[in-house]
């Protein structure tokens, strides 16, 4: 009989060691033996004390390797999104880092006076940094490798942002003045090639601070600026160089997906500073020749100059259009005051049924229903402008110049665009080019991401 104790003493111990995690069903079975008398009570000590033990490891093992199993599958402090551009986030968003930019090949071909050069060139080729600080604070540096560009190659936005006030953004650096809707939306989503010709009143960018807000039906924006940051004003070190103001005010009061009304009124206020100096000048909504079709050449004994533009635009499904009109008064010291003027009209159509994308008082990108590689053909638009310019005035003879561009856009992805653009210069009057009808066709491939 105590041989059989033994043995089953035995067994039991082995159970426990190799079934700790039914320790409740053995329990139960060595209450039962021991009432039954086949277990000495020093034997049921033992049992006990040895399957408490078991128990007692075998939470702890278990609990080791919870333990390790919820650190193996923690999910990233991280999250690394590749969608056009590289973005870098923490998850609680308080940081932020993308790598974006663009590239613009264009090329050219030119008939009828005056004589320009067919050529091709790298419009654009900028990569920026943009991303977000401790949650309230954001910056942008962005650099243009080409040399074709409104100031050269060398920093186009260099700046930092505050949001941490509800529904105001205040950004310090060099970026674009608050003018024109047609300037405000990025030379990646304008509807043609180049800018038409009311762009010769285009302020650019300069270094400045400025306060803005973006609502569903309405935007605000208004700052003060320096000069640009590749200036050579030509000032004599103890000259003051030229300082502006600027502001923006648009409404939308119908501002939905697939509809929207748009009105805007743009100030541009420039002091020319110690220079005295300014100019005026449009190539034939192309870039390629390096040829002002109109052209104030400088105009000396400035003190000041101020534009105003008025902007409208509306989106209906497919179907958008926009037009503006833009006046520059110029103040001088030594002669009469002068004025210049610019408008333009233009309407675009979807073929394949998509919207342009309007969000804060300017036009997005474009993204197609479907695209080449999914299984669709992209999105195909069509284009038509008719634009003028006239920067003749007094004794400045610019010329005055009226243009009307067809343009097709193939957006073959949301990153990958392929655009050519047919423009007719009716006629040029007064200048170095008076009388003379330029004729352009211009296509470009476009990669922004």
């Amino acid at each position: 009989m105590n041989k059989s104790k033994t043995l089953l003493a035995a067994a039991l111990f082995s159970a426990m060691a190799t079934t700790a995690q039914a320790g409740s069903e053995i329990e139960t079975l060595i209450t039962m033996l021991h009432e039954n008398g086949m277990v000495s009570d020093e034997q049921y000590g033992r049992l006990v004390a040895e399957l408490e033990q078991n128990k007692a490891q075998s939470v702890e093992k278990d609990t080791k390797i919870q333990a390790q199993l919820t650190e193996a599958t923690k999910p990233s402090d991280v999250e690394v999104k590749v969608k056009g551009g590289v973005t870098v986030k923490t998850r609680d968003g308080k940081f932020s880092t993308k790598l974006g930019g663009r590239l613009q090949a264009d090329a050219a071909a030119y008939s009828a006076d005056p004589e320009m050069g067919d050529g091709t060139e790298i419009r654009r080729a900028r990569l920026y940094l943009e991303g977000t600080m401790y949650s309230d604070w954001g910056y942008k540096l962005e650099y243009d490798f080409a040399s074709t560009g409104a100031n050269g190659k060398g920093i186009t936005d260099a700046l930092i942002t505050y949001k941490g006030v509800d529904h105001l953004e205040l950004k310090v650096g060099h970026f674009k003045d608050p003018f024109s809707l047609e300037q405000q939306t990025s030379a990646n989503n304008v509807m043609f090639t180049e800018r038409s010709l009311a762009g010769a009143f285009a302020p650019g960018r300069h270094i400045g601070v400025m306060a803005s807000t973006n609502q569903q039906h309405w935007s605000l924006a208004g700052g003060v600026f320096g000069d640009t940051v590749s200036a050579t004003n030509g000032t004599s070190h103890d000259q003051d160089e030229g300082w502006g103001l600027g502001a923006r005010a648009t409404f939308a009061p119908i501002n939905e997906k697939t509809k929207v009304i748009h009105l805007g009124l743009g100030l541009n206020y420039r002091d020319t500073g110690g220079l005295g100096t300014t100019s005026f000048s449009q190539q034939a909504e192309t870039h390629i020749s390096g040829v002002n079709i109109v052209n104030t050449g400088t105009i000396t004994g400035v003190s000041d100059f101020l534009k105003v533009g008025a902007e409208l635009a509306t989106v209906m499904g497919p179907f958008s259009a926009q037009a503006e009109y833009i006046t520059t008064s110029v103040s001088r010291n030594n002669a009469s005051d002068l004025d210049f003027n610019g408008w333009y009209a233009q309407a675009g159509y979807f073929l394949t049924g998509e919207s342009r994308n309007y969000k804060k008082g300017i036009f997005g990108s474009v993204t197609p229903k479907a695209s080449v590689g999914e299984g669709g053909i992209g999105a195909w638009e069509l284009g038509l402008r008719y634009s003028t310019v006239d920067l003749t005035d007094a004794d400045i003879m610019g010329g005055e110049a009226d243009s009307v561009t067809l343009g097709v856009n193939w957006y073959a992805t949301p990153t990958l665009r392929f655009s050519a653009n047919y423009i007719d210069v009716l006629d040029v009057k007064g200048g170095t080019y008076d009388d003379q009808e330029p004729r352009v066709f211009q296509v470009r491939s476009q990669w922004a991401f």
